[in-house]
């Protein structure tokens, strides 16, 4: 049973509890970063300002997304154009960079009124109304909007402050002391003259603070706010609605830009509805202006025609005739305007052949395909201008458009020509129509015949231009009743709760970094690390641990005294415990136990010298053997001469018997000792020799424990050759000392079984509680065990 709790346990799996508690040995250190990394945080939230978010939203008026009706389809027929345009084409439109360009430039937001905070304020960011001062620019110079500076105030009072600007020169920040001034008084700046003056929120909280005036250029301006300005469309497939929102430090300046992109682009949106009105109205104007000359000259005619002849009623004559033959000439009057309007649309088409200039829109052609190709032609040009316009010529789109501009003016162009012929052969038929009659007027004088062309010709021209009067009004009405693209729903307006910083992200974002920073450093360290730290260590390998004895702080080389109830000297009990189940095969006297290490310096002197200690104090006679031959410790820790004969003495000179070499123990030591004598030139060799194992025959017939101090194990192979004297090997390995790989010389002595039997002893532990139970269990300790504890001043908080 006993060897079963003692037999060492190889788990693959990372013991959890063992994980954690590693980390939580450091837990004031983690706690103390963590802190410092809220704090951090703190500080850094505390002087940084808070960032604002308004939105409003628009519907598109989009026909095939469901978008508004409005009464503008009223007013098709008169020539107006219908106010639909694409969701997405609105969406890119709003966010170019031309439009908002246009609203930072109309509501100055290229510049900013600053109260600079202090180290642990944010700064206070003015607009418009709330603002204690207002500089104005004294002169209409652009030249404030051309570079990047600022005017920093300071020292103000009611009556003066001093001010100074700042710019960039050369790649380097200047400073410039411009002097003290007056309100109200000019003085000169990079950007122009400019004045300050107080605004009704000045008071005397506003005296003795620092004031900065920002003014950017309209370039990195605008580039500020198009990145702060987001268009995103409804979520809603069925709706035509969009979501316009703005991020800034100044909810007002929010909710100002929004409104005022929404307006521009209203304004630029009927402004590129009305400009195939505006074409049609200049080409109706310039048709009349023509037909009014021509009119007048025909009119003019007649007159003078019925003045030499005095003439003043002479269809009366004709009238029966002239019934049937009026009805022809109706026709003829509207083949001609046909003829007329075709020709003048030509004429347009060639006097404007760069593809630029929109053409007028229903004119009235009885061929609707004329109207449609007229149609297509000026939404083609449109198309094309907006995009050269927001990019270049050589833009893909503008070709294709230009192409297709092109393909729809040959077909209209065609078509015309068509038309013009299809009009002229219908004038002829008719013209043919109309000398039948002619001639049934032969009988009627010369004088009337001449009187009727004169009279055609007249309401020819008369009727064209009362259409072409009618036209014009109808285009005049279409212009006053244009509407834009878009529909405001919800004007701008700004959340109450800042959008940033996140301070619940930032908060969260320091406490895991407080924890993970610590805790990381831990595991790199321990991952680099090439030395033995904890027990745990230890107890992965094949070799049993008997204890885990804590680093001794005090400068006593015996800390296992009668009576002493230290954490060190119950460790020492432990490993006397633990001890006693490896030798439990064997009796109960002559036990022979080396203490060896890997190197010197380890412990393992000062360990025997208290293990021995620790044995006698149970009525066990314990004798303690110096068999390092090279460099003996134990006359220095026991406080004797090294003159004093020993073992080497002993095994060199057969006349010197085990008895005088022998000390008896006093005051605390409770064990006798056997010094290692003087230092012999071969430790080796004298070793082998036989008497040495006549020492530890007579030995265990005195003693019920040999504790053996013997050298290091990787310097010399002393204790080696030695080792088939030993019942039990401890092997002695300081924390934070000794080298992980030092334990392939044990764990090779057992595989290799050069011993049969052996375990390692933990010294120097850093544990706060500390102890050792055999196997995985075992007794933890804190300072004392039974005593009152120490109360910890402040400063050893942080003490390991």
């Amino acid at each position: 049973m006993q060897q079963q709790i003692f037999e060492q346990q190889t788990d693959d799996n990372v013991n959890f509890q063992e994980t954690v508690g590693k980390y939580l040995q450091h837990w004031k250190w983690i706690v103390a970063i963590t802190i410092l990394f809220v704090g951090i945080a703190f500080l850094y939230l505390k002087g940084e300002p808070s960032i604002y978010q308004s939105t409003s939203t628009v519907l598109v008026k989009d026909d095939k997304r469901g978008g508004l009706v409005t009464d503008i389809d009223l007013f098709a027929e008169l020539g107006g154009s219908r106010g639909y345009s694409n969701l997405y084409n609105e969406i890119e439109v709003f966010k170019s960079r031309d439009l908002v360009k246009k609203v930072v430039q109309s509501l100055q937001l290229n510049t900013q009124i600053t109260k600079t905070g202090g180290p642990l304020s944010a700064n206070t960011y003015y607009y418009t109304d709330d603002s204690p001062f207002k500089f104005n620019f004294i002169d209409s110079t652009v030249d404030h909007y051309t570079r990047n500076y600022s005017i920093d105030i300071s020292q103000v009072n009611n009556e003066t402050f001093v001010a100074h600007q700042n710019f960039n020169e050369n790649g380097s920040l200047v400073n410039k002391l411009l002097g003290e001034f007056k309100f109200n008084q000019a003085f000169e700046t990079i950007g122009g003259k400019i004045n300050v003056s107080k605004t009704e929120n000045f008071g005397d909280i506003h005296k003795g603070e620092h004031f900065n005036f920002k003014v950017s250029t309209l370039e990195s301006a605008t580039n500020r706010w198009k990145s702060k300005f987001e268009v995103t469309p409804s979520i809603s497939k069925e709706a035509s609605v969009l979501t316009l929102s703005a991020q800034g430090l100044m909810k007002q300046a929010n909710n100002d830009f929004l409104n005022q992109i929404i307006v521009i682009h209203e304004q630029n949106a009927i402004a590129d509805k009305n400009e195939i009105t505006k074409n049609t109205s200049e080409f109706i104007a310039e048709r009349m202006i023509i037909l009014s000359e021509e009119l007048s000259k025909v009119e003019g005619v007649n007159e003078k025609f019925k003045t030499d002849n005095q003439l003043v009623d002479v269809e009366k004559n004709a009238s029966i005739i002239l019934q049937q033959e009026s009805i022809i000439e109706d026709r003829i009057i509207q083949s001609n305007i046909q003829l007329s309007m075709s020709e003048y649309l030509k004429e347009y088409l060639e006097k404007n052949s760069d593809n630029t200039t929109l053409l007028p829109s229903n004119l009235g052609f009885s061929d609707l395909s004329i109207n449609q190709m007229s149609s297509d032609y000026n939404k083609l040009i449109l198309d094309r201008n907006k995009i050269i316009t927001n990019s270049s010529k050589n833009n893909p789109i503008a070709i294709q458009l230009e192409s297709q501009i092109n393909s729809v003016k040959n077909s209209l162009t065609q078509s015309l020509n068509n038309s013009k012929r299809s009009l002229q052969l219908e004038l002829k038929e008719l013209k043919k129509e109309s000398r039948k009659y002619n001639s049934r007027l032969s009988d009627i004088p010369e004088m009337e015949r001449r009187y009727r062309e004169i009279l055609r010709q007249q309401n020819l021209k008369e009727t064209l231009y009362l259409y072409l009067l009618e036209k014009r009004e109808e285009n005049e009405i279409a212009m006053a009743s244009t509407i834009g693209n878009v529909k405001t729903i919800d004007v701008a307006y700004a959340n109450s709760k800042p959008v940033g910083p996140k301070r619940e992200i930032i908060f969260i974002s320091a406490l895991i970094l407080g924890l993970l920073v610590p805790i990381l450093f831990i595991y790199i360290r321990d991952l680099i690390d090439n030395k033995i730290r904890s027990v745990e260590e230890l107890e992965a390998t094949e070799i049993s641990v008997v204890g885990d004895i804590p680093l001794n702080k005090t400068k006593d080389n015996l800390v296992t005294k009668k009576g002493e109830r230290t954490i060190i000297s119950e460790a020492y009990r432990m490993v006397r415990t633990n001890m006693k189940f490896l030798l439990e095969n064997k009796a109960d006297i002559g036990n022979v136990i080396f203490l060896s290490s890997t190197l010197p310096s380890e412990g393992k002197s000062f360990t025997s010298i208290n293990l021995a200690n620790s044995l006698s104090l149970t009525n066990k006679k314990v004798v303690l053997v110096g068999l390092d031959l090279r460099a003996p410790k134990l006359s220095e820790y026991l406080n004797h001469e090294e003159t004093l004969l020993g073992v080497s003495n002993y095994l060199a000179n057969s006349d010197i018997d085990l008895d005088s070499i022998i000390y008896p123990g006093s005051g605390d030591i409770n064990f006798d000792y056997i010094f290692s004598g003087d230092i012999p030139p071969n430790p080796s060799e004298l070793l082998t020799r036989p008497r040495l194992t006549d020492l530890f025959a007579e030995l265990k017939t005195k003693y019920d424990y040999i504790i053996v101090d013997t050298s290091p194990m990787a310097l010399v192979v002393d204790t080696i050759s030695i080792l088939d004297h030993a019942d039990l090997l401890l092997y002695v390995v300081k924390a934070d000392f000794a080298h992980k790989n030092s334990l392939n010389l044990p764990l090779n002595l057992k595989r290799e079984k050069k011993v049969g039997n052996i375990a390692f002893i933990f010294n120097g532990s850093n544990r706060k509680k500390a102890g050792y139970g055999y196997g995985k269990y075992g007794y933890g300790y804190g300072q004392t065990y039974g005593s009152n504890q120490e109360e910890k001043k402040w400063y050893q908080f942080f003490k390991r």
